[in-house]
């Protein structure tokens, strides 16, 4: 078992620096302004109409009183020069921080448009692409041939294709990021089949999003098209009911680890949200949400399926889960000033986030921290109030399929991992979906949990009225006759 966490983000993480500088910048102005504050009295010091009239009676004297206040006014170690220097050296300090953020943003947007372009690329010559691949694909079968194959590393059969994968992460790392351009790039050259008007249909059964460069607006045409099609529809009357008895649960040691074991639990029970009710005071809850149950493309007795996992990365519209998981809320008795964890793996993660990013949730709910463990949240707009851990291990593709890091910042702390291959096994070849496992990531948090890493250490004392006894209860969703 691998326990090199990797840490970015949180309070040692790079935007923090950042604002640590510009606070010293702060810090720098306010001395400033002392110091030419100072100055300014021992200027005035000079000019005081009782040293004029001493002149008259001790003129030696006075000349030197006068020399020496102008030298602490003018000189180079006096206050207003002193102040003048801080002041330069904050505004020097400003323009570096603005310097290095300009810097950042300006590589992010050229490896965004370079994975961009190379996803349309791939998708509009996916003719020859797909020819030459079934080339490689046969000679690599070709006892000739299959020697060099094998010096290359090249995969056999689909277990050989998955622990390829699985040794290689970057190759699911450029696939994430190629994806949008790829879909947009394969569509627009098969719309061409269709002679000149294949890429205007196109574009109007995208609903206009296609093409695009923009990751919500790819997907939302993804899910322009599949609706049209009838498929991922996001349909349904549910309600939702208290499902068994409330059973104890305690996160004061070893919390994450245990949060984990608990939605590997989750899991097992379909359409299924549960609700933590810390004891004592102040109160606190959290809230566990699963990641997909159900793969189908049409909707069916439950919401924990692949139609939410579309339409939560197209970020257009509250989904019905998480309405759901609202009503759940409200079933449980939580109220508008308890704390809430949201806490979900997969795509329960990403709901989560969802949850604590809307306006309208907030304000209805007081939710103070987001726990995420295989999620692709990168590209939802968390409030920085919100304190956010997310787990990602490197040979998980989920993570991965927003196409884009986590955000650096002083409230969001991701850990990734990468696996030992024991961990990617479960009993057969190393898999990318086998690091997707929610039992996985309960090892992974049982690392964070013991790590004293800074911002981890920083994360748990933020979080730490959520760490503590309580007991469980499961809310059912069900689907209305």
């Amino acid at each position: 078992m691998s326990d090199d966490l990797q840490i970015s983000g949180g309070a040692g993480g790079l935007t923090a620096a950042y604002e640590d500088m510009i606070r010293y910048a702060g810090v720098l102005d306010e001395t400033a302004d002392g110091f030419r504050s100072a100055g300014v009295l021992v200027a005035a010091a000079a000019t005081d109409p009782e040293l004029a009239q001493a002149a008259v009676l001790c003129p030696a004297e006075v000349a030197r009183i006068h020399a020496s206040l102008g030298a602490l006014t003018l000189g180079r170690s006096g206050p207003l020069a002193l102040g003048i220097e801080m002041e330069v050296l904050a505004r020097h300090l400003r323009f570096s921080v603005e310097t290095l953020q300009a810097k950042d943003a300006l590589l992010a947007g050229l490896e965004d448009a370079f994975w961009d372009g190379a996803g349309w690329s791939a998708g509009l010559g996916i003719v020859p692409v797909a020819v030459g691949g079934l080339a490689v694909w046969g000679l690599s079968n070709d006892p000739r041939f299959r020697p060099l194959f094998d010096a290359m590393g090249f995969p056999r059969d689909l277990d050989d294709l998955q622990e390829t994968l699985y040794d290689n992460p970057w190759m699911l790392d450029a696939l994430s990021r190629m994806a949008p351009g790829l879909v947009q790039g394969v569509g627009f050259s098969l719309s061409g089949l269709l002679g000149p008007v294949g890429a205007p249909l196109l574009f109007a059964a995208s609903d206009g999003n296609w093409p695009t460069g923009d990751y919500a607006a790819a997907v939302s045409g993804l899910l322009a098209i599949a609706n049209r099609l009838g498929y991922l529809e996001d349909v349904g009357d549910f309600t939702v009911e208290p499902a068994g008895p409330a059973t104890p649960l305690d996160l004061s040691t070893g919390g994450l680890e245990a949060l984990l074991e608990e939605q590997r639990a989750l899991a097992t029970s379909p359409g299924q949200v549960q609700v933590i009710a810390l004891d004592g005071a102040p109160p606190a809850y959290i809230v566990q949400i699963p990641g997909t149950q159900s793969w189908s493309p049409h909707r069916g007795a439950h919401p924990v399926d692949l139609t939410t996992n579309v339409e939560l990365m197209a970020m257009q519209q509250r989904t019905v889960m998480e309405q759901q998981v609202l009503a759940a809320m409200e079933r449980a008795g939580i109220g508008p000033h308890d704390a809430v964890m949201l806490s979900g793996h997969s795509q329960g993660g990403i709901t989560a986030a969802a949850l604590a990013a809307d306006p309208a949730v907030r304000d209805r709910f007081s939710i103070e921290s987001v726990v995420t463990a295989g999620s692709p949240i990168a590209h939802i707009d968390l409030p920085e109030d919100v304190s956010v851990l997310s787990l990602e291990h490197s040979q998980d593709p989920v993570p991965m399929l927003d196409g884009a890091d986590n955000p650096d910042r002083p409230s969001w702390t991701t850990v990734r991992r990468e696996l030992s291959d024991t961990e990617g096994t479960r009993g057969g070849p190393r898999s990318p979906i086998n690091a997707h496992g929610s039992g996985t990531y309960a090892t992974t948090g049982a690392l964070v949990d013991g790590s004293e890493d800074p911002g981890l250490v920083s994360w748990r004392e933020r979080n730490d009225h959520f760490l503590r006894p309580g007991t469980t209860r499961g809310y059912q969703i069900h689907a209305e006759d």
